[in-house]
């Protein structure tokens, strides 16, 4: 390969690497500030519910937040002229789906048994896996999110099954409040810290 194959190899990799950062960085802090404001109104409306009504109000939360990264997405894409299924976007799938699917799909078989305490904390065990799946080519603030999220999914499964002195609080702070607590909280504070610490189209921040 020539010097000058090697540095256009170089320059389609930093192009990629960009495409991919800005992606995220349109996405990240204000939908994680909509994320986190239908998580807290979830967590609220959720309180009282069990079984599948339970997971119909956080199905329904999640769907808003979705449909607001969408806009967000097309909205980005539109402003830079580019598509939006781009080759960034592309990866980003890739790295994340396997955890999303997976996690969603287990949850729902223990929220069928009406354990919604399991299905919160699963939700939330690989919602971190799929933010770390994705820390390569994302904000590196983003890395911080997913151990969070992991951690916590961790802690409360601990909490269910070995650390038996831990099971009464969190018991006492239930499903809806587990929920609120991380894909509320986690994300209201992300989204501040990214949208208080950045410039709008900036890629390269934390």
């Amino acid at each position: 390969m020539t010097t000058h194959e090697e540095a256009a190899d170089q320059l389609r990799a930093i192009r990629s690497m960009m495409e991919r950062a800005t992606i995220f960085r349109a996405l990240s802090g204000e939908a994680a500030l909509v994320g986190g404001a239908m998580a807290l109104a979830a967590g609220w409306l959720s309180e009282p519910k069990q079984g599948w009504t339970w997971g119909i109000v956080w199905l329904s939360g999640l769907t808003i937040a979705l449909i607001f990264g969408a806009w967000q997405l097309v909205r980005s894409a539109s402003a830079n002229e580019k598509s939006v299924w781009s080759q960034g976007l592309k990866v980003a799938l890739r790295g994340a789906l396997p955890s999303l699917i997976g996690g969603g799909f287990l949850g729902l078989l223990y929220l069928r048994q009406d354990n919604e305490m399991a299905t919160a904390s699963i939700w939330i065990l690989h919602y971190g896996l799929a933010l770390l799946a994705i820390r390569e080519f994302a904000p590196k603030s983003m890395f911080w999110l997913g151990l969070a999220f992991l951690v916590t999914g961790l802690a409360s499964f601990s909490a269910m099954t070995i650390i038996q002195a831990a099971t009464p609080m969190l018991n006492r702070l239930g499903p809806s409040g587990l929920m609120a607590a991380t894909f509320g909280g986690f994300h209201l504070l992300y989204g501040a810290v990214i949208v208080t610490t950045s410039t709008r189209g900036d890629s390269t921040g934390e």
